[in-house]
């Protein structure tokens, strides 16, 4: 447990953490696993609470990120981006960017059965040591720390690739509209390995583009692709 600390203390200083309380985050370090297997000492407290908390801050400190950083952007495509910076992939990829994991006290079995590779795990690690950090410091520590790590992944992040064009022409659409688009397949042919989707983006009744191509996906693309020409062409000949 000394030893535990003593690295811990080292590692949350290398962060730039300036704690107050360590036992808050000696607790955002254990893993339920770890607890169980430690009942002979008592109850022990694990991280699971601390990633409620943590969850929650995470959500916030994003919301202020992109409506602070990024003026121009709609409420859809904040919402849409938020979604991208907080799911369990990018919490897992924040956790491995700062070593995270090999600080996480585990159950032996929990251990042997690679919970320290698991995404999951290392999501909820890091959500936890957020809800120790705001626990401890308070919001404006939280959101010290988290903007170079949201900045980072807000660049890497295709948001402005003009390929996601189901993306754009549902913010284009809802801009003025409650209504939603919906797609359907109209024909597939070829053989199996080799087919061809034929794929339609409806608003109600009213087709606004096709798009052909050999996966689903890519013909939906492209279907919402030649949509937005064609409401872009109306647009401009109003």
């Amino acid at each position: 447990m000394k030893k535990f600390t003593s690295d811990l203390e080292k590692y949350l200083l290398d962060l730039n953490i300036n704690f107050k309380n360590l036992n808050i985050y000696v607790e955002a370090f254990t893993h339920s696993s770890y607890s169980n297997e430690q009942r002979h000492h008592g109850k022990l407290p694990h991280n699971e609470r601390l990633e409620f908390l943590g969850d929650a801050a995470l959500q916030l400190c994003c919301s202020e990120f992109l409506f602070n950083r990024k003026p121009e952007l709609p409420e859809g495509s904040m919402t849409r981006i938020r979604s991208s910076l907080v799911r369990e992939e990018a919490l897992a990829k924040y956790a491995n960017q700062i070593s995270l994991p090999k600080f996480v006290r585990m159950g032996r079995g929990e251990e042997k059965m690679g919970g320290r590779s698991r995404a999951s795990l290392k999501a909820d690690a890091f959500e936890a040591l957020i809800g120790a950090i705001y626990e401890d410091l308070g919001f404006e520590d939280v959101l010290l720390f988290l903007t170079p790590i949201l900045a980072k992944e807000y660049e890497d992040l295709d948001v402005k690739d003009d390929r996601d064009y189901k993306s754009r022409l549902q913010e284009f659409i809802q801009a003025d509209s409650k209504r939603a688009i919906h797609y359907q397949i109209l024909r597939s042919e070829g053989p199996a390995h080799a087919k061809i989707f034929e794929t339609a983006v409806m608003l109600d009744e009213m087709t606004l583009g096709v798009g052909r191509a050999t996966t689903k996906k890519e013909s939906e693309q492209l279907a919402a692709k030649e949509a937005l020409s064609k409401l872009a062409l109306g647009n401009s000949q109003k």
